[in-house]
């Protein structure tokens, strides 16, 4: 499922920027949560065929995890607080780039909300609750969101914002074995206790971001889905060798491909809930189409330090003036991708490494 995820990475990448040719890809919201049902999936698969035996390790699993998510984030978060400063220092105090609230509001931060927001942006726990907070510039206390225009968003705060939703994935990951390897019919009912909390918070006026977008417990749905997929993987169906199999794995590939690149262009009411759907039932077939291609696999890896460092990109873009690919957008991903894969060669891979070797030592 490489392509697909290069693709959803791609997508957020464009939310953030411009269009490529009149085409911005699927919209941000729609996928992440797609990025939820393809981790709800994956996560269903290692913790049932590979963390199994000896590593059967609850800590063996977060840790392994941890080294997966924060050697990347880190890195970048490191390069964009440096780059941030650099252009503060550059353009004498005019403009701190992420950087801008701490320089402004530094002084007003009481030590508890300092703390605090140094602790989420270094261990990315807790963003996703940050975009429920303001600051209010009056009383300098952190409150609920609210339509105040003295406020500030507690996100701005925040020197990798688009984190957040690694905090949500982190969330998931510890109940994770609590949960994947649980009978059908409890992933059912956690299905519909996500919905049932969804409809009850629309149904008080929370319809709105980030009630409806950033809010883990409503988030869950899309996680629990990818668990229902990889159950309908694992059916006989799905591994048999047959030709028309085959071909229908390639045709609901390509489909869902042409779906994504060509989502800004449909008119079509409930398409977020449409293409969900549909990449829900796909997921099963696109995964046992993919899952032998390294080629797939290597552009699948791009996707999490894509998705991570196209800001710190978009801010070296802007301080230098880049524009050679024909417009921000295209330029954004080509330079994002080639970042992207040093990052993967200098830390990832190596990493990895070391990550399998621990699996493997407790079998």
């Amino acid at each position: 499922m490489g392509v697909l995820k290069f693709l959803l990475a791609i997508s957020v990448v464009l939310a953030h920027s411009t269009d490529i040719f009149g085409f911005s890809l699927v919209n941000s919201v729609v996928a992440v949560q797609a990025f939820y049902i393809i981790s709800g999936f994956y996560m269903t698969l290692i913790l049932n065929e590979k963390y199994i035996g000896k590593s059967n390790s609850y800590r063996l699993f977060i840790t392994n995890r941890f080294l997966r998510l924060y050697p990347i984030y880190w890195v970048v978060l490191l390069l964009t607080t440096l780059g941030s400063l650099t252009v503060y220092i550059i353009t004498k105090g005019e403009d701190a780039v992420v950087l801008e609230s701490y320089m402004n509001y530094f002084s007003n931060l009481d030590l508890l909300t300092f703390s605090f927001l140094v602790f989420t942006n270094i261990a990315v726990f807790f963003q996703d609750l940050v975009m429920f907070f303001n600051l209010n510039l009056e009383t300098f206390s952190v409150a609920l969101s609210s339509s105040n225009t003295n406020n500030i968003p507690l996100y701005k705060f925040l020197i990798i914002p688009q984190a957040w939703t690694v905090g949500v994935e982190l969330l998931f990951y510890l109940v994770a074995p609590f949960i994947v390897r649980r009978k059908l019919k409890v992933v059912f009912a956690l299905i519909v206790l996500s919905l049932l909390i969804r409809f009850v918070l629309v149904s008080k006026g929370f319809d709105y971001d980030p009630w409806s977008y950033r809010f883990f417990p409503n988030e869950l749905v899309f996680f629990l889905l990818g668990v229902l997929g990889y159950h309908i993987h694992k059916k006989k169906f799905f591994i048999e060798n047959k030709k028309w199999l085959k071909k229908l794995e390639l045709f609901i590939f390509i489909g869902l491909v042409f779906l994504t690149l060509a989502y800004n262009k449909i008119d079509l009411q409930y398409l977020n809930l449409f293409y969900l759907v549909v990449f829900f039932v796909a997921v099963p077939f696109i995964f046992n189409l993919t899952k032998k291609s390294k080629l797939d696999r290597l552009i699948g890896d791009l996707s999490y330090p894509i998705y991570i460092s196209h800001l710190f990109i978009l801010m070296i873009i802007n301080a230098l003036n880049i524009n050679i690919f024909w417009g921000k957008g295209l330029t954004l991903v080509i330079l994002t991708s080639i970042f992207s894969f040093i990052l993967n060669k200098v830390i990832s891979d190596r990493i990895e490494v070391f990550r399998q070797k621990r699996v493997a030592g407790n079998k």
